[in-house]
């Protein structure tokens, strides 16, 4: 009983630290935001945002996921080949995926895809792309070594080193670039960070790095890229697709007033949300490899993230509207309503993020991937419909929140009735 309190502190005592991070990182964006939104239009937000969507899509997959692996193995040499085995991948995906959308560009469909003024940005592409690789692996590295005091500083880094370049640029009036840059800025500004923690603590399991080692780490975790990136791709359609989507059927400024609204829905839940993910995605692993119980750490986790999310589902479901037109400005008042529309998805996507690395643990990425195909579907479904039949953005919002909900309460079981059978099964074995 002791030794399942201390361990119950040491799960909430690791989640604070991050959310403390979070808090500052957050109280940041959120006193950027309003100066952001009377800096830059609608228009520029979503043409911004349909821009940023492709570098984070290509970003999520630039790895082949073999960067989830590396809070996996206990010996903290394997982790360290894991880890550069991610970063090198990168490089390479980065640079052919720039290669790949210049040439679309600049041949096959010159000036389809970026406006001139974005045109002559595309070369950092290969740069934004890499570092947001990096960040990624560099949080997996120290999520392994426990560092959620550092992780923390990191998150606030992030965010200032967003904001306030967006703020200067665009007080400087370079218009939409500003977005463009401050986000590039940021993820410049936590890499360094990373690097410069890893060169003056962990520079000693550089030793380790092994071709040999990595050639055989890729091949044990080769069920990641085969069967886990299929499922991120899905799940990219199912974050960024939307964006696509209103891009085609609607207006920037539609997408733009989405953003903003499906930005404000996620930061507050979102404030704890990564970091009990990364905390339970730690604590669920070590449980399961010693002594297959899942279902107690998931239903915790279940439990803690629903009375997070549900005070803030309920503000912005009765305040939303008026909140965020007298906050950022009447030019964003639309984006409170469709901040209401959508809260209730984003109430139970919270739930489910928190917990959907599950079958990452007990290599189940399969079964997880057909699931995500019936999620993408539900995505392209209702915006399409929207913009060939009801011609009305919001219509297609109401559509879109409802099947989410749906889709992420039937997430959230499978990953209970997973869990427990993984804990039962492991019972019965032993």
């Amino acid at each position: 009983m002791l030794k399942y309190l201390e361990n119950r502190s040491d799960y909430f005592k690791n989640i604070s630290k991050l959310v403390a991070g979070t808090s500052v990182a957050q109280l940041i964006s959120f006193l950027a935001a309003p100066l952001i939104t009377r800096l830059y239009s609608p228009s520029d937000v979503g043409a911004f945002t349909f821009l940023i969507s492709i570098a984070g899509g290509i970003g999520l997959v630039a790895t082949l996921r073999y960067e989830m692996a590396v809070i996996l193995p206990k010996e903290n040499s394997e982790s360290v080949n894991l880890a550069f085995l991610s970063l090198v991948i990168a490089l390479f995906v980065s640079v052919f995926s720039t290669a790949a959308l210049l040439l679309v560009d600049r041949i096959f469909l010159p000036g389809l895809i970026f406006s001139p003024v974005y045109r002559r940005w595309i070369y950092l592409f290969p740069a934004l792309i890499f570092l947001m690789a990096a960040s990624s692996v560099f949080q997996q590295w120290y999520n392994h070594r426990k560092e959620y005091k550092l992780l923390a500083y990191s998150k606030i880094l992030t965010s200032a080193g967003n904001n306030i370049p967006t703020l200067l640029v665009g007080y400087a009036g370079f218009g939409a670039l500003g977005l463009w840059l401050g986000n590039f800025s940021g993820f410049l500004a936590v890499v360094l960070f990373f690097l410069f923690v890893f060169y003056f603590r962990y520079r000693g399991d550089l030793r380790h790095l092994s071709y040999t080692a990595q050639r055989n780490l890729a091949g044990r975790y080769s069920y990641l890229p085969l069967s886990n990136t299929p499922q991120v791709i899905i799940e990219m359609v199912q974050s960024y697709g939307i964006v696509y989507l209103i891009k085609i059927f609607f207006t920037s400024s539609v997408l733009g007033l989405y953003s903003l609204s499906l930005r404000l829905l996620q930061a507050p839940m979102w404030l704890v949300g990564i970091s009990i993910g990364q905390v339970f995605y730690k604590e669920a692993s070590e449980q399961f490899q010693k002594d297959g119980n899942l279902i107690r750490p998931v239903v915790k986790t279940i439990k803690t993230s629903a009375a997070i999310a549900f005070p803030v589902l309920v503000v912005l479901m009765t305040l939303g509207p008026w909140l965020i037109g007298f906050v950022f400005g009447s030019a964003w008042a639309d984006a409170g309503k469709y901040a209401r529309i959508l809260a209730p998805w984003m109430f139970f996507d919270f739930i489910r993020s928190t917990i959907h690395q599950t079958p990452l643990i007990v290599r189940k990425a399969r079964p997880m991937f057909y699931i995500s195909l019936i999620g993408a579907v539900l995505i392209v479904i209702p915006i399409v419909s929207a913009g060939l039949f009801f011609r009305d953005a919001a219509t297609g919002f109401i559509l879109l929140s409802a099947m989410q909900s749906c889709y992420s309460i039937g997430v959230i079981a499978w990953v209970v009735n997973l869990a427990r059978k993984c804990s039962n099964s492991r019972i019965e074995a032993s």
